[in-house]
């Protein structure tokens, strides 16, 4: 009889670990933090990230998303992946940067030529590259790249027809010393503000314009305060999605796929997104904020552009990384 009660006792006892540990191994929470507000497409594309995770999961994997900057900027977000606070954010090259220089060089300038070259740089060996050597230098795991909008210049007053309109006017930029070198070789003053002020600042004057997306024009509704946007076409953007790399490997090998996976869709849609509400709001910046497109001479934003990329690369040590961005659109 006490051998029976022993056994059943077991038998109870290994049923309740092992329902303990199956419950345990479904309930992973991992948090997603951005700066763009929740009608973005990198929002928008964050949230389409949670899901294929969930699906791919069959829900054992949840993906919590907390845009338009709740949980701090852009540096504020890479320093909370870095350190496990949150498990991912869409970041930007340039405050990538700042723990390792090769991964600022995809915010530079006029560095694509096209959509195609930035397709092919990011979905190629470059970026494969790139991704391996940022993790292994800052143990932040870059899972793929979002973007693929163009970038242009908005401005409340000024009309910006060619690079001499540029001359002393006070232009945002994020928290990255080589962007306000940009605007200093361009002719403007750079002034760092953080993307959720930066409606207030064009609005008070503390700058007068500042560049991003048509969608950036849109659902931040800088359009309503700036009224003239210049066609420079500067940027093709990158936005890195990354991810904590020790929570990442911490995971189920199954779960680790489909995060991996997860991650390289929603890129894919992203870029998809962006290129669709490029033509969209384009057209509803004309049609419902009365906004006026100029097209200026973009020779010499594209030379003193080239001084910069020239000169990022020279002090980073970046040339042949540089070079090797320039042949993928041969």
């Amino acid at each position: 009889m006490k051998l029976m009660s022993f056994t059943k006792t077991a038998l109870v006892t290994a049923s309740a670990i092992t329902l303990s540990s199956a419950a345990f191994a479904q309930d992973v929470t991992l948090k997603l933090g951005l700066v763009t507000p929740t009608d973005h497409p990198h929002s928008i594309s964050a949230r389409e990230f949670a899901r294929l995770v969930e699906e791919k999961t069959g829900g054992e994997v949840v993906v919590t998303v907390a845009d338009n900057g709740s949980l701090g900027s852009n540096p504020e977000l890479l320093d909370s992946v870095q350190a496990g606070i949150i498990d991912f954010t869409v970041s930007t090259p340039g405050v990538l940067a700042g723990y390792s220089a090769s991964m600022g060089i995809l915010e530079l300038p006029y560095i694509f030529q096209s959509i195609d070259h930035m397709m092919a740089v990011t979905r190629g060996d470059v970026g494969l590259q790139m991704a391996a050597e940022y993790q292994e230098a800052t143990g932040v795991s870059v899972l793929s790249y979002f973007g693929g909008a163009q970038r242009n210049m908005i401005t409340t007053d000024a009309t910006i027809n060619g690079m001499e309109d540029l001359a002393g006017l006070k232009m945002r930029t994020w928290e990255w010393s080589v962007m306000l070198d940009w605007w200093s070789g361009l002719g403007a003053l750079g002034s760092v503000v953080a993307f959720p002020e930066v409606y207030t600042a064009m609005q008070t004057g503390v700058v007068d314009g500042a560049e991003n997306e048509f969608t950036t024009f849109t659902t931040a509704r800088w359009a309503e305060i700036a009224k003239n946007v210049s066609l420079t076409q500067h940027a093709i953007t990158v936005r890195p999605f990354i991810g904590n790399a020790g929570k990442i490997a911490g995971l189920s090998d199954e779960h680790q796929t489909a995060i991996r996976e997860a991650a390289l869709e929603a890129a894919d849609f992203d870029v998809a997104l962006e290129g669709e509400l490029d033509i969209q709001n384009m057209e509803a910046l004309a049609a419902d904020y009365d906004v006026v497109f100029t097209e200026p001479d973009k020779g010499p934003l594209i030379e003193a552009s080239a001084a910069v990329i020239a000169g990022f690369a020279a002090d980073e040590g970046l040339e042949d990384l540089a070079a090797e961005i320039a042949a993928v659109a041969n």
